[in-house]
């Protein structure tokens, strides 16, 4: 019997334990399942609150709106009546007829630059500036670390336009003779054309891509009592070195004067008339793509890389201005009205800011106002900083850093 009670209890513990170690594993890896879906659980409640927070504050922020603002910091400026300050890629440039300076928010010189000139225009792109006198022979290209080169045009300079890279298109004038010449950031000349108006009419504008490879300009052209323009696009890579005077693109536009050509980004340019808006598209050979007809009397146009602000003279009666905006493709994006008579209007992000030296309007692009208020004193000009309800208020003899609250 003995034996018997120990063949059993070996055979049926045997399966016992067998089976009990077979157990324990499968609930092992049910409570190590379990426990992962716990923790994925508990990370994607997690996301979702803070996608939450995050949607939240950021409706909160675009609907909030702003009365007024604190100084957060100010600075004292050599008082220069006649100099005028722009935006710089975030510093400050001030240029007048006795030089050109740069400086930082804190006041840090970053560079400083004497010259004569009687009547100096300027030109922004980017982190380049490119200054000369109108009808003089002289261009001086900047960036944020101080002069990069100078260049001579031998002609006088009717207009003239600054990339990214710093290659400077000018418009310049002999006689009957107009030449557009595009040149480096050191003075070498990259590319000369010679236009007479029986040939391809005047150059009213010249612009230059962001890359500095491609070249956009407007010509005008009087008939025997007609007016027509046309704007053309020149390449100087790889690609326009295949076709004659780098002309890649060309297009005629009768009865319309195109006063304005000009390269949103290094994909897209738009050429501005009094008929109209036409955007072209092409990273190396631009191609209209979408033509916009205006009947009303544009009053001006301004843009950003993302998009075209044109302003009109409010038909209604109800306020003094108009602002429709379209997008890259030409579709509109808004239409707002404002009293304001400005001095400036530009893009920050998603922001429209008009201003003046007296008082500021800032839209964002659903058209609602975002800061209606006047300035505590009068100013020159406002810069956007890299936080977008920080702004630098400059006056001639003060600097200010304010917060929109």
């Amino acid at each position: 019997m003995a034996q018997i009670n120990e063949y059993f209890k070996k055979k049926y513990g045997k399966e016992k334990t067998e089976k009990t170690e077979k157990k324990e594993p499968d609930d092992y890896k049910k409570k190590l399942a379990k426990h992962r879906m716990a923790i994925i659980y508990r990370i994607l409640i997690t996301i979702v609150i803070i996608a939450a927070i995050a949607v939240g504050l950021f409706l909160g922020n675009r609907n909030k709106v702003f009365t007024d603002y604190d100084t957060i910091n100010k600075i004292s400026l050599t008082e220069a009546t006649t100099a005028d300050y722009l935006n710089l890629n975030g510093n400050v440039l001030r240029f007048s007829k006795d030089g050109a300076s740069a400086f930082n928010a804190t006041d840090d010189m970053i560079w400083n630059q004497p010259y004569e000139m009687q009547n100096p225009m300027i030109d922004i792109c980017g982190d380049y500036a490119a200054i000369g006198d109108y009808k003089g022979t002289r261009i001086y290209v900047f960036n944020g670390t101080g002069m990069q080169g100078e260049i001579d045009t031998t002609l006088p300079v009717q207009t003239f336009c600054v990339s990214g890279t710093g290659n400077v298109a000018t418009v310049l004038e002999e006689n009957e003779i107009t030449w557009v010449r595009l040149f480096n950031k050191t003075g070498d000349l990259i590319a000369n054309d010679r236009t007479t108006m029986a040939k391809s009419g005047y150059p009213v504008c010249v612009d230059v891509s962001e890359d500095g490879i491609k070249m956009g300009v407007s010509y005008l052209r009087i008939g025997t009592g007609a007016i027509s323009s046309s704007v053309a696009f020149y390449n100087f890579g790889d690609v326009g070195q295949n076709e004659i005077d780098n002309l890649v693109s060309g297009y005629d536009y009768p009865e319309s004067i195109i006063s304005e050509v000009a390269f949103m980004n290094n994909q897209t340019a738009f050429a501005a008339g009094d008929d109209g808006i036409v955007i072209f598209t092409g990273s190396q050979k631009p191609e209209q793509t979408a033509q916009i007809p205006i009947e009303d009397e544009i009053n001006s146009v301004f843009y950003g890389k993302e998009y075209i602000g044109l302003v009109f003279e409010d038909a209604t009666g109800e306020t003094r201005y108009r602002m429709d905006v379209y997008d890259t493709s030409g579709k509109p994006v808004l239409t707002c009205n404002f009293d304001l008579d400005y001095k400036d209007i530009l893009f920050q992000k998603d922001q429209i800011i008009v201003y003046n030296s007296d008082e500021c309007i800032i839209f964002n692009m659903q058209g609602t106002e975002k800061y209606h208020s006047t300035f505590h004193h009068s100013i020159i000009t406002m810069i956007p900083t890299s936080n977008q309800n920080r702004y630098l208020l400059v006056s001639g003899t003060a600097m200010e850093e304010i917060q929109l609250k």
